[in-house]
């Protein structure tokens, strides 16, 4: 069941891609987008976690010899409660059976709860 007071994303982050890897990342998995960083001479990337894309995410991490310290998921919850107990998206469990990468835990509560 899902709480309208809450809403959960996640993502699989990629922090030291080449352009040519960048690029690739757009055109080959779903949802896929990059960004170029602000202060590196490298690239961000960044997918939306969907049952749909977990392969496509792997075979681009192999491909493309991504080291596991050069990504991530991120969590990041927008609740109206102050503290509140939320389930982590299934596709997060899954993905982590494919690469074993850091969790980062992004927790904002909504201006409009104060």
């Amino acid at each position: 069941m899902e709480n309208v007071n809450e809403t959960v994303n996640s993502s699989f982050r990629f922090f030291s891609l080449n352009k040519l890897q960048a690029f690739t990342l757009e055109r080959e998995v779903s949802g896929g987008s990059q960004k170029k960083h602000p202060r590196k001479d490298c690239y961000l990337g960044c997918v939306t976690l969907k049952s749909d894309n977990l392969e496509d995410i792997f075979d681009f991490f192999i491909r493309q010899r991504i080291e596991a310290c050069d990504c991530d998921i991120l969590i990041s919850i927008a609740s109206k409660k102050e503290a509140n107990i939320i389930d982590v998206p299934r596709s997060v469990n899954r993905m982590l059976k494919f690469i074993d990468c850091k969790l980062m835990v992004s927790y904002t509560m909504a201006q409009d709860a104060l």
